[in-house]
């Protein structure tokens, strides 16, 4: 049996089947792809091509550029405060604590030989709370004198305990939070007394934060007379203090927590209740005071240290 097979030239392998299609029905064979290689000879691979930071900087100083950037930047300032603002008074009354730094210096003045000599004044008069500035009445509480006192106290501490060679950096930062937290510590009794015993007066949290915080001046005094006379002068200013200071608070309170009594009587017709949260937040500030302030005594005499010095 012949078989015609048709064979290549050169000796190529022989084909058994011949294409017979026309060129036009053949399918177009894909251009090659070609891939970049690495080559380590030609150094690093290609790399992309970096943006041009010139160009940038040229467009940002255009004037006309410059000017739009700020008023926008204002613009977004403005919308920003203005948010916070108004987001912020919903949690702290903005208005309100802005009351109590209404101060003047002739009112700082009188408000600080009140809280050292409180029982010179014959004047205790009621004032309405958060509605009054400072400066138009002098019982009015506020915050400006607490916040003054507060700073200096940790100061005058640091002071005391440098005579004693016990300074340290930390010690700074460790007299304002722990006198910072003993101040909320106190807020929350209160607080919680007036809770528990069910009282419902018009004294605001930023009353009771203000009256809690004159204390800070009469610890000041302690701690000074500390530094120059030692431990026996520190426990004669307490003393006083103690006493000015629960004479102050009793005088000045009475006309908000016991609002129905008349007169001189105020405590003597005053609810057992009432009365007992009156002295609740009087007597409770000499025992914080000692215990903020005792351990400036503790080491060698500060006389004796200042003595050695010189």
């Amino acid at each position: 049996m012949d078989f015609n097979v048709h064979q290549r030239q050169g000796g190529a392998e022989p084909v058994l089947f011949e294409d017979t299609s026309s060129p036009h029905q053949q399918a177009p064979r894909s251009a090659p792809i070609h891939h970049h290689q690495y080559n380590p000879q030609q150094g690093s691979a290609p790399q992309q091509q970096q943006p041009n930071f010139e160009q940038y900087g040229q467009y940002m100083r255009d004037p006309m550029v410059a000017n739009m950037a700020m008023q926008y930047g204002s613009s977004l300032a403005t919308t920003g405060k203005a948010y916070v603002e108004q987001n912020l008074d919903r949690y702290i009354p903005i208005s309100r604590v802005k009351f109590y730094f209404a101060v003047t210096t002739d009112y700082v003045v009188h408000k600080v030989l009140l809280l050292i000599f409180p029982f010179l004044n014959k004047e205790w008069g009621a004032y309405q709370s958060g509605g009054n500035e400072p400066t138009r009445h002098l019982n009015s509480p506020d915050l400006y004198i607490p916040l003054m006192a507060f700073a200096t106290y940790v100061v005058a501490v640091a002071i005391a305990l440098g005579n004693q060679g016990k300074f340290t950096p930390e010690l700074l930062g460790m007299t304002a939070t722990t006198a910072f937290v003993w101040f909320l510590i106190e807020i929350g009794i209160v607080q919680l007394a007036m809770y528990l015993i069910s009282v419902s007066t018009e004294i605001k949290i930023f009353d009771l934060a203000s009256f809690s915080g004159y204390k800070y001046v009469h610890m000041i005094i302690c701690v000074t007379m500390a530094i120059f006379l030692g431990t026996m002068g520190y426990y004669l200013a307490f003393l006083y203090s103690s006493a000015a200071i629960v004479y102050f608070l009793i005088c000045t309170l009475r006309y908000i927590i016991l609002p129905d009594a008349a007169g001189s009587d105020r405590i003597a017709h005053g609810s057992k209740r009432r009365n007992n949260l009156l002295l609740l937040i009087a007597f409770i500030q000499p025992l914080i005071m000692f215990w903020l302030t005792y351990h400036v005594t503790y080491g060698p005499d500060a006389v004796e240290v200042a003595g050695k010095k010189l």
